[in-house]
């Protein structure tokens, strides 16, 4: 029997875009609105509860961004924005606006649109699966669009049959690793099916990046459109299929691919433990043990480094890196909720 949930899948129902930048579409109205609306209502205390969202967020897209009364789930509206990381969401189902969200949005209401949908394409570079957007997926762990921006780029173009048939089925490293020998993408084993559960990541998400104008479609071939081709580039230059993929968690994956994209100066690590007098930030009394005479800290980026494409100034600085005990680096790394230690790092970095 076919394993249903192994397979990439759609985030809400619909599209998270329909159109170009700055066309007042339907789509585009809402998840402009969305962000809007959680931007307005979290600024006191940095989120919104999924209840009053799915109580106001109709009407407010009613009133500010031109929407029709509809029926639809409310839910659903912002799973693309949250697909994207423009958005986050807690266990308890709380929303916020993540730093990313905010520069687009800050972007779109300037019309910088080009920076808009570079921000589009960097967060898509770090969506994986798992995925809080989607339906639980079985036994993957990979960054889908990392996969398809390569498979695009060295090949030019691919059908829109191609994802359907073969991309969402992409599971484990071993799938394209007889493609990456020899670049013969006909290597990725093809899935026979008449599912329409399989198109949607095509006509849902893919369809989404050629109205945007990150992907261009040309009868049944896609492309990376001209304008966003050196963009493409540049992230994935040094990027290996084994980048893609990873078993354990997700930030030791998006380290080491930044650590490709960006050269990282040590000493800048050892300048900021010897400025914090080996504490940690978060908590002067952790404690832990002696190594080479000091107590043992290590050194954290509070912007981490995997967003380094999002901003025109180094992350790699000594103002952006901070002293924490072991206990504290895995928990920002690792915790299910970690909104409550980001905190007290943004109010000591402020």
């Amino acid at each position: 029997m076919e394993n249903k949930k192994n397979f990439w899948q759609a985030p809400g129902n619909g599209k998270g875009f329909d159109s170009f930048l700055g066309d007042n579409s339907k789509m585009n109205n809402r998840t402009i609105g969305i962000l809007s609306y959680i931007k307005e209502k979290s600024i006191s205390d940095g989120y919104v509860s999924e209840g009053k969202y799915k109580e106001e967020i109709l009407q407010y897209l009613v009133n500010h961004f031109n929407a029709d009364e509809n029926d639809s789930l409310k839910t659903h509206f912002y799973k693309p924005a949250l697909f994207y990381g423009f958005i986050h969401r807690n266990k308890n189902h709380d929303l916020s606006l993540s730093i990313e969200g905010n520069l687009f949005l800050n972007y779109y209401n300037q019309e910088n649109y080009t920076e808009c949908l570079k921000l589009v394409i960097n967060q898509l570079d770090n969506t994986t699966y798992p995925n809080s957007a989607t339906e639980k997926v079985q036994n993957l762990k990979l960054f889908p669009f990392r996969i398809l921006f390569k498979l695009l780029l060295e090949n030019k173009s691919i059908s829109s049959k191609f994802i359907s048939e073969n991309l969402v089925h992409i599971t484990d490293y071993h799938d394209v690793l007889e493609y990456e020998k020899d670049k013969n993408i006909h290597a990725i084993k093809k899935f026979e099916t008449a599912s329409t559960k399989f198109q949607k990541f095509n006509t849902w998400v893919v369809n989404s990046l050629v109205d945007l104008n990150i992907l261009k479609l040309c009868a049944t071939k896609l492309s990376i459109s001209d304008e966003m081709l050196e963009h493409m580039k540049v992230l994935y230059a040094k990027a290996s299929f084994s980048d893609m993929f990873f078993t354990a968690t997700i930030c030791e994956v998006n380290n080491s691919i930044a650590e490709k994209r960006v050269k990282r100066d040590q000493s800048l690590i050892v300048d900021a433990k010897q400025r914090d007098k080996f504490l940690c930030c978060v908590d002067h009394a952790h404690n832990t043990f002696i190594s080479k005479g000091v107590n043992y800290v290590e050194g954290h980026h509070v912007i981490p480094m995997f967003q380094q494409k999002n901003y025109n100034f180094p992350l790699d600085d000594v103002n952006n890196i901070v002293s924490l005990c072991p206990n504290c680096h895995r928990e920002i790394h690792s915790a299910d909720n970690k909104i409550d230690i980001l905190n007290k790092l943004y109010k000591l970095n402020i």
